[in-house]
């Protein structure tokens, strides 16, 4: 229970599912939280010394611990600033008083330079200015009240003593102000490294998974396997790429092999298709998965008219004499991530066996679709019936040519 409690406070207003640097707010909280049980702590001994302004004293606990109850409370209304400024005037109004209750030299005004060293921590980058005018201040009151305890009380100390405390109590005052700007700077500088090592790996694994498959992979290390009822898989393959490699160096393969398929990776995303892996020359593509989306085939048929085009294009700069064939074919499928190094998101089932025979099993330059794509997408394209082709594993089905565009079809599945 009380575990439970600590952590509801110290995670008060942090979003854990967020990757932003929220440090400075959980900062925030330990530091009202530790206020409050130093607090409690010195109850006893002010209950002790009650005849001497012990109930001043107590109030002024009572009066400190309940408001910095509410710097929580404030961090988890989003109003990270108020906390902060709130938590540091209480701290400061704290010690003043104390200071002034007492009237004497009882160290109590070494607390502030405990603000100086931490306060640098509760702030952001973009607050540094806010932040140097606090920190300073409370440097200031420390200084203050070294010098007010100096003229005000009795001192057996001779008078080049009484400057040498001073100028070392300056001194460690100056050091502790130094040392938290400096270790404030390194931590910040370790952070956005940090950070840019984290965005990084951040994209790297998105170029590998789709962008809710790598946040479930984040959070959990559980099995990921989804079964989905009606997707499209599209299959795009190179026509007598193996002759072509005999004619193309080694840099120039590599070079043309990339350029065709950053250009299908563009194609896929302005269809909002996923991308599952290339193999050699082959390209495979997803519709209506891992997001469901009723519009998976028009979106695969826009995609593989555009990649078409795109090939093309990219043929007549190069001078080459080849083709591409293309497959598509919808049905169900089961989605999951496979292995331990270098894992991939792969697919299986009917529509994958399906997109795989109709790529197989097509012509240079066409794009062969199943007749369950065709009924799904036939008022939006125009096709022409190939007839029924015997399909290795699936016997004979009847397939169709995808040709083109009917009027607004692009225009329909984009606002999908």
């Amino acid at each position: 229970m009380l575990k439970s409690i600590l952590q509801t406070w110290v995670w008060s207003g942090i979003n854990k599912g967020s990757s932003e640097n929220f440090n400075p707010i959980r900062i925030t909280n330990i530091i009202a939280l530790l206020c409050i049980s130093v607090s409690a702590l010195h109850v006893p001994i002010v209950l002790y010394f009650v005849a001497q302004s012990g109930y001043q004293e107590l109030l002024l606990i009572i009066i400190s611990v309940s408001l910095l109850t509410l710097v929580p409370v404030f961090n988890r209304l989003k109003a990270y600033l108020i906390s902060k400024l709130f938590l540091v005037t209480v701290f400061a109004t704290y010690i003043l008083i104390s200071c002034l209750i007492r009237q004497e030299n009882l160290n109590i005004q070494y607390f502030f330079l405990l603000a100086v060293v931490i306060c640098p921590f509760l702030f952001k980058e973009t607050e540094s200015g806010l932040m140097f005018l606090i920190t300073l201040s409370y440097f200031l009151l420390f200084v203050g009240f070294e010098v007010w305890f100096y003229y005000s009380s009795v001192n057996t100390l001779s008078f080049h003593q009484q400057i040498v405390k001073i100028s070392c109590s300056i001194s460690f005052a100056l050091s502790c102000l130094l040392c938290s700007y400096h270790i404030r700077r390194n931590i910040n500088r370790n952070w956005q490294k940090l950070s840019s090592e984290r965005e990084r790996s951040e994209r790297l694994l998105l170029n590998i998974l789709p962008a809710n498959i790598a946040q479930r992979l984040k959070k959990s290390s559980n099995l990921i396997a989804d079964y989905f009822e009606q997707v499209s898989i599209l299959f795009a393959d190179i026509q007598d790429f193996t002759p072509l490699c005999k004619n193309l160096s080694p840099r120039q393969l590599v070079s043309l092999l990339n350029e065709v398929f950053c250009a299908f990776d563009s194609i896929t995303q302005k269809y909002g298709l996923e991308k599952i892996k290339t193999s050699g020359d082959g390209y495979m593509v997803a519709g209506g998965l891992p997001i469901i989306s009723a519009s998976h085939a028009v979106k695969c048929c826009h995609c593989a008219l555009d990649m078409q085009d795109a090939f093309k294009d990219i043929c007549k700069k190069h001078h080459l004499n080849t083709g591409l064939r293309i497959g598509i074919g919808c049905g169900e499928v089961i989605a999951g991530i496979i292995g331990k190094s270098k894992f991939s998101y792969d697919l299986w089932g009917e529509a994958v066996n399906l997109a795989s025979r109709m790529e197989s099993h097509g012509l240079s330059n066409k794009i062969q679709v199943t007749e369950s794509t065709y009924e799904i997408t036939k008022n939006c394209f125009q096709f022409d019936k190939r007839g029924s082709i015997e399909v290795k594993g699936l016997g004979w089905i009847n397939t169709y040519w995808l040709v083109s565009r009917k009027n607004n079809s692009e225009t329909y599945v984009l606002s999908k």
